[in-house]
């Protein structure tokens, strides 16, 4: 294989996602070089998702609305027996993006600002020495270019092979997603699916993203195949015969906390540092918020000229800050309600319909932020005040 040596930069970004591409953005606004190198060949192409974030995602990191299908107000949680709870919130709580113009946007939006970004370019190698960080990227198995920074941002999503060649963390427990695009109809509006059939240990979800088009997806522990069959011939029989599995995508979701985020010369952010909400398996906000603080501690880097491992330890102890409680108390009640049986969903169901929980909801619940609405249901809902005490006590 031909190879050849690019000019030297001050970040290399590995991973054209939304934490990948936004510290990118804030590196290039404080005057860096940075190239973003992704291996797909078009940024957001293929990206198995439900493509549904935070109202104040866009104020909050100065996003572009174009890629917004619809607000969500109104969903319904239909329990294992089909019974359901409506949930009206004053306001839309919640966008359903189209995920390819999300990332898209944010790209052009750098690409504007004379980021370059190299698609098509999947990087296999990483070498750390004292002055610099040299990544060898592959492309099109054709060429292979040796590209050279100060520092690199791994943003590879759940791509791990990096992390082990540089002795980095990476999570260990994963949920399995399962996702496909449906013609259904005209739909009301945003389900939520439960059940040990559909969706152990999870959920399982219609989005609607267009007239009659929805996305029919899911998260559970195991099977996510079977789960996804049972699914359609539960919630959708009609639509069985017609159903074209080889549309049908899946994806493993990170779980939990992850350590040894940074090393020399290097940071990891983004699902590939497991920042990802153990609730509902979304991870674009959280890999938003890291990337800011990742971007905060590199720009600090470039002022003291210090990029050592110790010099770098300050990313993961304010990232952690941020989300530890969010990750482990989301883990920890996700993991508990897995172990509930349909029959003790349905108690719960009958709990909220008539004990106030819904305006507690209203008042009470972020999209974005769970921890503190999860602790206060403990509070009231019978079967969760077992978990209450011991994650107190942890």
């Amino acid at each position: 294989m031909r190879e050849k040596e690019d000019t030297m930069h001050d970040v290399i970004v590995v991973g054209a996602g939304p934490s990948g591409l936004n510290a990118a953005k804030i590196l290039t606004e404080k005057g860096l070089d940075v190239l973003v190198l992704e291996k797909k060949s078009e940024v957001g192409k293929h990206i198995t998702c439900a493509g549904i974030v935070g109202g104040e995602v866009f104020s909050e990191f100065q996003l572009s609305e174009e890629s917004v299908l619809k607000k969500i107000r109104e969903i319904k949680i239909v329990s294992p027996d089909s019974n359901i709870i409506y949930y009206k919130h004053p306001d839309p709580f919640a966008y359903i993006v189209d995920r390819e113009r999300f990332d898209k946007s944010i790209a052009r939006d750098i690409e504007e600002r004379k980021v370059k970004i190299q698609c098509d370019s999947k990087v296999e190698n990483i070498h750390v020495d004292n002055d610099s960080v040299q990544v060898w990227a592959g492309t099109n198995g054709k060429q292979r270019t040796k590209f050279t920074a100060q520092i690199v941002l791994i943003a590879t999503g759940v791509n791990y092979s990096l992390h082990k060649k540089l002795d980095l963390g990476y999570p260990k427990d994963f949920l399995h997603g399962a996702q496909a695009e449906l013609d259904l109809g005209p739909v009301d509006c945003t389900h939520m699916f439960l059940g040990k059939d559909i969706a152990a240990g999870a959920f399982a979800w219609l989005v609607p993203i267009g007239p009659k088009i929805v996305k029919v997806g899911l998260i559970t522990e195991s099977d996510p195949e079977g789960c996804f069959q049972r699914l359609i011939e539960k919630h959708f029989p009609s639509h069985l015969q017609n159903l074209d599995r080889t549309r049908v995508q899946f994806k493993p979701i990170a779980q939990g906390l992850t350590s040894k985020t940074y090393g020399e010369r290097v940071l990891v952010l983004g699902e590939a540092a497991g920042h990802v909400k153990t609730t509902t398996g979304g991870g674009i906000y959280f890999g938003l918020v890291c990337s800011e603080i990742a971007s905060g501690v590199v720009l600090r880097g470039f002022e003291k000229g210090d990029f050592t491992k110790n010099s770098l330890a300050e990313y993961e102890k304010l990232w952690k800050k941020s989300l530890q409680k969010e990750i482990r108390i989301g883990y920890k009640v996700r993991k508990f309600c897995a172990k509930l049986s349909d029959r003790q969903i349905e108690k719960i169901f009958k709990f909220i319909q008539s004990d106030g929980i819904i305006p507690l909801v209203q008042e009470r619940g972020d999209f974005d932020w769970h921890s503190d609405l999860l602790l206060l249901l403990m509070k009231r809902i019978p079967f969760l005040q077992i978990l209450k005490s011991q994650i107190v006590n942890d």
